[in-house]
């Protein structure tokens, strides 16, 4: 019974502990790097281009990755039997990180959470790339000063989700004390080109179609 109940607590440890791994990947290793190392180009690929998931063999180095780090570390303080437990559980919120990214951009919220979540991660995205690092969790960016209260989002209307306008283009009603959408719809191959360097320098996208991207790091909210 100890053995069972030692090696459920390191599965629920393992779990707890994505969080911390979640912002400390996304913060230094996909933004701080921009563009050095697989990880950030992938991401920044996602800043450039919201449709943009990196494809599953990619996600699954990333989980080998994770393993090859996590469970050495691990198993060398306190034994492999509890080590595999905590990775088991690391790896467990890291797969259920990835659905619940993905569907941010895909999905509408559900409930309180499901909208915190959306307001607080398309706001990195989109007003300050060097804030809110924490998908899941805004527990890291408010111990190390990165948080951003989201406000009201002002979203780019050619980056705007599925999920948020109806089919005139506009912020469906039930959004709209959450969100503003600036700009044309749709950007031609120059806007392409100047939303992929505003990703790579850590930059805000530009609202407005041929407009130079926001400042690195900044909160601007268009209004």
């Amino acid at each position: 019974m100890t053995i069972i109940q030692s090696r459920g607590a390191a599965v629920l440890i393992g779990a707890a502990s994505w969080t911390a791994a979640e912002y400390g990947l996304h913060r230094f290793l996909m933004h701080e790097l921009r563009g050095r190392g697989l990880a950030s180009v992938e991401h920044l690929k996602h800043h450039a281009d919201v449709t943009y998931f990196s494809p599953a063999s990619k996600k699954l180095a990333s989980a080998a990755a994770t393993t090859a780090l996590a469970y050495p570390a691990t198993a060398a303080l306190a034994g492999r039997r509890w080590a595999g437990a905590f990775t088991v559980g690391l790896l467990s919120m890291y797969f259920g990180y990835e659905v619940a990214h993905r569907r941010t951009h895909t999905h509408p919220p559900r409930n309180r959470y499901g909208r915190w979540a959306r307001r607080n991660h398309l706001h990195h995205h989109f007003g300050a790339p060097m804030r809110n690092f924490g998908v899941t969790s805004a527990v890291w960016d408010k111990a190390f000063g990165t948080y951003d209260d989201p406000g009201v989002v002002t979203v780019p209307r050619r980056m705007a989700p599925v999920w948020l306008l109806d089919e005139t283009g506009a912020v469906k009603a039930e959004f709209a004390d959450d969100y503003l959408t600036k700009g044309a719809a749709r950007a031609d191959a120059s806007q392409v080109d100047r939303d992929r360097v505003a990703a790579f320098t850590n930059a805000a996208p530009a609202l407005e179609l041929g407009m130079d991207a926001g400042p690195k790091g900044g909160s601007p909210r268009g209004r």
